[in-house]
């Protein structure tokens, strides 16, 4: 598996696909806020820390578990002007006996003379156009839900702003003995938004979006929870898997993953990323082996994450409620096929999974549900239920674009020695077409000093004897041998006669017999003479 990254202050992990598990793609941004809880919808986000403003896959939720309708920062419509008392039914114009000698000549006349008294005596312009005004205010209580909602003194609370595609910690303050905070001089401007955000015991507890546009001044409490290790009441009320893209090019499949956690009991799980020899006690995922490219989005902000065998694990906690996480991942294929492994880590009552119709997907551990329409696209739908820790899913998919790089990879071993054997064959041709072109040349260079002896004044006799009378040689031999050969090449390409073939080879081998009796007379002497010494 690829290196995971870490999720710490200052970081942010933002999606560019579907709010609720079809990241289409996950970057890392840098924020420049203080705190993880300044980050307020830098990109038209809902809530704090990234809260989907909808949830795409509701048909695939309980209304139970349904996403909670957060509120939606978006540009609000400019307030209407209050009705003028000019234009209220009760009142009209009032015509005085004889005060006008006709309606439309006193209508003009009003029209000019209110004309005349704005150009002379013109309004004031009001104080709100032109200052600004800071006489917002948000005050409320902290609780602690965990002990029936008792008054938390002495805790940190910060106030954050999010203004356009800015945001940033405000100020911070410290409840009072009775849980109390108040935040004052705030700006009330209609495209300003504000939340608040405290960390109480390694977890993270915020508002939902404030607005002191329409209400300048808002009571708003914050609940947290005492903490707690144990995840005897933590259980995945839904789980969706959905393959997001195939990437034949690179040979890639990406998968997305969105999880809906449920906390039925009064305290907020809050792991530890300390293993001491094993296997941390935090909140942790499962991953296909050889995953790679992990790109988390929902519920991990703030949090860190490390890898723990094939999955991760993180120190993210869950409150008391519905919790949602989302991350996807990409693994490598090889062929047309791909089998699809799923851990259960905690028990989950629903498991979806959504794969494109153009992939042939199978499942003995899954119902088949035929066809849906999701986030404007078409899946078949899988689905099992009840499942516990520890329980596999398997999903066979096939029809898969085989990766150009397999194509480029995929000779056999039987292909591979094949095309040895075509190089080797080459090699061999090549050295006995260079071995034949010297073979040819030499018998060229031979048969042109044959050319020139005769030309010398040299007879037959002379060739025969050798130069300055010396004894026949093999180089001799080799001649005539050779003289033969070209005799016989001549008649068979029809060059010479049959009787002149015959007599002039007659000739050559006696010429040939006697150069060869000659040496073996001489050797024969040479060996008598040894034997006598």
């Amino acid at each position: 598996m690829g290196a995971i990254a870490y999720v710490g202050a200052g970081e942010e992990w933002t999606r560019g696909g579907d709010p609720c598990g079809r990241p289409s793609g996950i970057n890392v941004k840098k924020s420049t806020s203080t705190s993880v809880g300044a980050r307020v919808v830098e990109r038209g986000r809902v809530g704090l820390y990234g809260r989907p403003p909808s949830f795409a896959w509701s048909w695939l939720v309980d209304e139970r578990s349904a996403c909670p309708s957060w509120a939606t920062i978006k540009a609000r419509p400019a307030s209407s002007q209050p009705p003028s008392p000019l234009r209220k039914p009760t009142l009209g114009l009032q015509m005085m006996p004889g005060s006008c000698p006709s309606v439309e000549r006193c209508t003009f006349a009003l029209a000019l003379l209110f004309a005349l008294v704005l150009c002379l005596f013109p309004f004031p312009a009001s104080a709100n156009a032109i200052t600004k005004t800071s006489t917002g205010r948000i005050y409320g209580q902290l609780f602690d839900g965990t002990k029936r909602n008792a008054p938390v003194a002495g805790q940190g609370v910060t106030l954050q702003m999010a203004q356009g595609d800015n945001a940033r910690d405000l100020t911070s303050v410290t409840t009072d003995a009775y849980g109390m905070f108040s935040f004052s001089s705030l700006d009330t401007d209609k495209t300003i938004n504000y939340a608040v955000f405290t960390r109480y015991r390694g977890a993270q507890y915020y508002t939902d979006l404030i607005d002191l546009s329409t209400k300048s001044i808002q009571q708003i409490n914050l609940t947290v929870y005492d903490a707690t290790t144990s995840i005897t009441n933590i259980a995945i009320v839904q789980a969706n898997v959905l393959i997001d893209k195939v990437d034949a090019q690179n040979g890639f499949i990406t998968f997305a993953e969105n999880f809906f956690f449920e906390n039925l009991g009064l305290t907020t799980y809050v792991g530890s990323l300390k293993a001491n020899g094993s296997k941390p006690n935090a909140l942790r995922f499962s991953l296909p082996n050889n995953a790679r490219k992990l790109s988390l989005s929902s519920g991990f902000n703030g949090y860190q994450v490390i890898q723990v065998d094939s999955g991760f694990a993180t120190d993210a906690a869950l409150s008391p409620g519905t919790s949602q996480f989302a991350f996807s991942f990409q693994v490598p294929y090889t062929t047309s096929s791909y089998d699809f492994s799923y851990t259960v880590v905690y028990p989950t009552v629903d498991l979806s999974l959504l794969a494109p119709l153009n992939i042939h997907a199978s499942s003995s551990g899954m119902d088949s549900l035929g066809p849906v329409n999701a986030n404007q696209h078409t899946y078949q739908q899988f689905k099992a239920q009840k499942l516990l820790a520890g329980d596999q899913i398997h999903v066979q998919l096939e029809s898969l674009p085989v990766p150009q790089s397999a194509t480029a990879a995929s000779i056999s071993p039987l292909n591979r020695n094949t095309l040895w054997f075509i190089v080797a064959f080459l090699l061999m041709l090549a050295i006995v077409s260079v071995t034949w072109f010297v073979y040819r040349l030499s018998r060229r260079q031979r048969r042109a000093r044959q050319q020139q002896l005769p030309r010398r004044g040299g007879s037959e006799a002379d060739m025969v004897r050798g130069p300055l009378g010396r004894s026949p040689s093999k180089d001799q031999q080799e001649t005539l041998l050779q003289e033969l050969l070209d005799l016989d090449a001549a008649y068979e390409a029809g060059k010479i006669k049959d009787a002149e073939y015959q007599e002039r080879r007659a000739k050559t081998k006696a010429r040939l017999r006697s150069v060869m009796s000659t040496d073996l007379v001489k050797k024969t002497a040479r060996s008598s003479d040894k034997r006598s010494l």
